[in-house]
């Protein structure tokens, strides 16, 4: 498509550096879309989240591997930056990439919640086109 832009903007940038609140969205087995709050770290040129690997999120893109990422701007929900693409999933069996997310949105070292055993993958999305706001009266700080 022409057009089509696959990296994120200059003006969209601080909402990825917010560490606010992200939703993805896979395709379950039936069609139908299923969307996901998760945390969502960007190091300047790469998008990841943790998941639970037995988790439904993570068997919908084993199964097929498209992703869209919507985060909205914390201070203004109007304002968003929605990414789509497709997914490449890794273990994570020495829990280093979901304790890196710990310590950025929690402040703590090793991350709390999980139970003894539970697994853990590292989604990465490879970016296929990018897109953002352009509400009227989405600006940056209304």
């Amino acid at each position: 498509m022409a057009g089509m832009r696959t990296e994120i903007p200059a003006t969209h940038r601080d909402i990825l550096e917010s560490r606010g609140v992200s939703f993805i969205s896979t395709i379950r087995p039936d069609g139908l879309i299923s969307t996901h709050p998760v945390s969502l770290l960007w190091d300047g040129e790469t998008l990841r989240f943790s998941s639970g690997k037995s988790l439904q999120k993570v068997r919908n893109l084993r199964a097929d591997d498209r992703i869209t990422v919507c985060i909205p701007d914390p201070a203004n929900a109007l304002r968003y930056l929605e990414i789509r693409g497709h997914a490449d999933i890794e273990d994570d069996p020495d829990r280093r990439f979901i304790d890196r997310i710990a310590k950025e949105f929690m402040g703590v070292e090793k991350y709390p919640y999980d139970p003894p055993g539970f697994e853990r993958v590292t989604i990465t999305i490879r970016i296929a086109q990018v897109s953002g706001s352009a509400v009227v009266g989405a600006s940056r700080k209304s």
